[in-house]
């Protein structure tokens, strides 16, 4: 209870509002305005996560090959790169939160509300990438292992180290999201809102690709296709499932939204589809 009500005071409410955290969302307000970012979502989020488009999700990561090389690739994901950066830098001026690599077994935290107190509380543990960075990891040509300068203790954090950390706070922590196939879609969709549309390509392939994969691919489904029961033989529980093969490249705009493309001068732009149905449908 004492964490509770520290919680309730550093917010200045009353109560938690469906686990909403006003001291959060005010940081992304505040970056959104700072960063000249549309205050509303530019697309619809309607409905939500389900086995259908997961597993259609799932299989379209599974197909897309890594091809850090591409152009459009290799122009979206340094966009996602600099933009988790300055998200980074921009949370660390308005809160004082000590970062903390995770060396214990499984996760650091339970579920997204127990992570939520100990951002409070002035602290995160971070999942480390080196523990987690997929399975068949695939050579130092991705972005997201990258060096970034920025240590805890004799810990130097990788690009993905960051992102992990703005994603937990901003898609996850800051409304309550779980970790689960519905709760990891509906973080995404809030933390694409913070991001240019060339970064949301990226950040698309990063969490709704990967976890739809993690929770809705081939591994998860018996010999007819359709996804194991709980109480079947062959159903993995969710702590035991293995992470996505990790690689860059760009999921199809039916799955991000995003169209990107060369622009008139030569270079690479995005522009975010508005009309655009997040669970497949085609924009209009």
């Amino acid at each position: 209870m004492k964490k509770l009500k520290q919680l309730i005071d550093r917010c200045k409410h009353r109560i938690l509002n469906d686990n909403q955290c006003p001291m959060l969302i005010k940081v992304k307000d505040d970056y959104k305005r700072y960063y000249e970012i549309a205050p509303e979502p530019s697309f619809k989020y309607m409905g939500k996560m389900n086995n259908k488009t997961g597993m259609e999700i799932a299989d379209a990561y599974t197909l897309m090959e890594h091809s850090p090389d591409d152009p459009f690739t290799k122009a979206s994901y340094g966009q996602l790169k600099e933009e988790v950066l300055s998200q980074f830098n921009f949370l660390n001026l308005k809160e004082n939160i000590t970062y903390e690599p995770f060396y214990g077994k499984g996760e650091p935290y339970k579920d997204s509300y127990e992570m939520l107190v100990d951002i409070h509380n002035s602290h995160l543990f971070f999942y480390k990438t080196e523990d987690g960075f997929g399975e068949n990891n695939i050579s130092s040509k991705n972005v997201m292992l990258e060096k970034t300068g920025i240590k805890s203790g004799n810990y130097e954090f990788l690009v993905n180290d960051i992102f992990r950390i703005v994603h937990d706070i901003f898609g996850h922590a800051m409304y309550g999201f779980g970790f689960g196939a519905i709760g990891e879609d509906l973080a995404w969709h809030t933390h694409m809102q913070m991001f240019s549309p060339l970064a949301g390509a990226a950040l698309t392939t990063e969490t709704r690709g990967q976890n739809c994969w993690v929770n809705f691919g081939a591994h998860m489904r018996n010999e007819e296709g359709k996804l194991f029961e709980k109480n079947e033989v062959g159903f993995i529980p969710p702590q035991k499932r293995p992470f996505a093969e990790q690689k860059m490249g760009l999921l199809p705009y039916q799955i991000s939204g995003v169209r990107v493309y060369d622009s008139d001068n030569g270079t690479v732009n995005a522009k975010l589809n508005s009309n655009w149905d997040s669970f497949l449908g085609i924009a209009r």
